[in-house]
């Protein structure tokens, strides 16, 4: 009876959302390929726009179409069990269908100028491309420049939190990723333009690579644009999948769309400029900071030795080749314990029991959270890292990083003594070079003194970077929309 019941209210509430002006069908299929994949397993319901946003997606926070958010809508406004969108259509004045929240940070000076920042993602767990994007906005900020910031979406009340603490308003305006082959949609650019003109924005940043709609709609604006590479497409088949684009055409594409550039890394910005031609004015390396408080964390190691891998914990960030480092050094009768800092994934489960001496610790909600559990740090990533965020998090924790010669940790590890880069794929190297580190105690803490020191190198490195370079527009400094 209860099953015949909450079909009954499905079939009512689906042709109640059919009616509804802010329900677009043929976007919602376009913006979320895996229902695509449901058709193909035989799933045909899962299809049906209106019924998949009613028995799922509002509940795992898709939006219904261009000029709805459903989680900005529930971070704002409590719908219980209600749609979201059925809720808003029916409750006048319960809250607005694109929410906008107000900063609780500091008032920049009256007249600072305005820079717009769009981010790609903020989902219910912080990793390394929402924690650069606080820290840029933390570096707008003390540039004296006012911070307006759009989030496509929000599943995180803790992080919006954060965001609204350095930033005079938010926005939740729903944003796919590009994609080859499909522009975005028409209102979707014209809420981001009209929003470009009101804010007052005089640069329009974007956090990613992965979007277009904010750079299309700056140039409608007038409003020059910059994109901050985070990520190294040449090495990354899985994102250039998800875009159904080559590297070489997202490249293309980036280059006609956006005015300036900043790169995280020497390895991003050869990527987007292969043969140096870009000019000084429209590209600038800037690594990431962390967070300076994990300097002081003290490095006292266990015995046992504590060795953690951070992250996401799917396949490509190496988790199987911890499970192999585990077994080897169990085999080797090393005296270290492993773990594994995220969340519980399919990937994860995927590798079936765990070994004694290595264990799912979970995830930690922020870096100091993550290094107090761990005395060496592993960074055994299956692709090239654009930059290697955790590994510039331990060093400056003064915990010795093991590596893969792969990306860009090994250049942030340099010569400096702070761990070993091993070579790519190769579980008994890792091993190998953790029982060196492990032979006396004095190359230990000689390993994490080098550590505190590189990291305090690059975080110099990273702060000579002057504003002017940054936000150009906003200080004066460049030639504003570029032809």
């Amino acid at each position: 009876m209860r099953r015949l019941v909450r079909a009954l209210r499905l079939l009512r509430d689906r042709a109640r959302l059919r009616r509804s002006a802010l329900f677009d069908p043929l976007w919602y299929l376009d913006s979320y390929p895996d229902l695509h994949s449901a058709k193909r397993l035989g799933r045909p319901r899962a299809m049906d726009p209106a019924w998949h946003y009613l028995a799922h997606g509002a509940d795992e926070g898709r939006d219904p179409g261009p000029l709805f958010s459903t989680s900005g809508y529930r971070l704002q406004t409590d719908p219980g069990p209600a749609n979201p969108l059925l809720h808003h259509e029916t409750q006048a004045g319960a809250g607005l269908a694109l929410p906008v929240f107000a900063g609780t940070g500091p008032l920049p000076p009256p007249a600072a100028p305005v820079v717009l920042f769009f981010a790609h993602q903020a989902l219910g767990q912080q990793f390394g491309a929402e924690r650069s994007f606080l820290h840029m906005l933390d570096r707008a900020a003390r540039a004296g420049l006012a911070v307006e910031v759009v989030l496509p979406q929000c599943l995180d009340a803790g992080y919006l939190a954060l965001v609204r603490d350095r930033a005079r308003r938010v926005h939740i305006l729903p944003c796919p990723w590009r994609r080859a082959g499909r522009l975005p949609h028409p209102a979707t650019l014209a809420a981001m333009a009209a929003l470009i003109r009101s804010s007052g924005a005089v640069e329009v940043h974007q956090n990613t690579v992965v979007l277009d709609a904010p750079l299309i709609a700056a140039c409608h604006a007038g409003v020059p644009s910059v994109v901050h590479i985070r990520e190294l497409p040449d090495q990354d088949a899985e994102l250039c999948a998800r875009l159904a684009l080559t590297p070489d055409r997202l490249r293309a594409d980036l280059l006609a769309q956006a005015d300036r550039f900043i790169a995280n890394s020497e390895a991003t910005t050869r990527w987007i400029d292969p043969a140096g031609a870009l000019p000084p004015d429209r590209l600038v390396v800037l690594p990431n900071a962390v967070d300076p408080a994990l300097a002081a964390l003290p490095f006292a190691p266990a015995d046992p030795l504590r060795v953690g891998l951070i992250g996401s914990n799917t396949a490509k960030k190496g988790i199987a080749d911890v499970l192999a480092v585990a077994r080897i050094s169990a085999g080797l009768g090393l005296r270290a314990e492993f773990a594994l800092i995220g969340p519980a994934t399919a990937d994860l489960a995927a590798l079936g029991p765990l070994p004694a001496n290595l264990h799912h610790a979970g995830y930690a909600a922020t870096p100091l959270g993550a290094m107090a559990q761990v005395d060496v740090v592993l960074s055994l990533s299956r692709f090239a890292e654009s930059f290697g965020r955790t590994v510039l998090e331990a060093l400056t924790a003064g915990r010795p990083v093991i590596c893969y010669d792969r990306g860009t940790p090994p250049a942030l590890l340099g010569e400096s003594g702070a761990g070993a880069v091993v070579r790519p794929d190769d579980p008994q190297a890792v091993a190998e070079a953790l029982a060196h580190l492990l032979q006396d105690q004095g190359r230990l803490m000689a390993a994490s003194q080098a550590a505190r020191a590189r990291a305090g190198a690059l975080a110099t490195l990273a702060d000579a970077v002057p504003d002017s370079r940054l936000y150009a527009a906003a200080q004066g400094a460049g030639p504003g929309r570029l032809a």
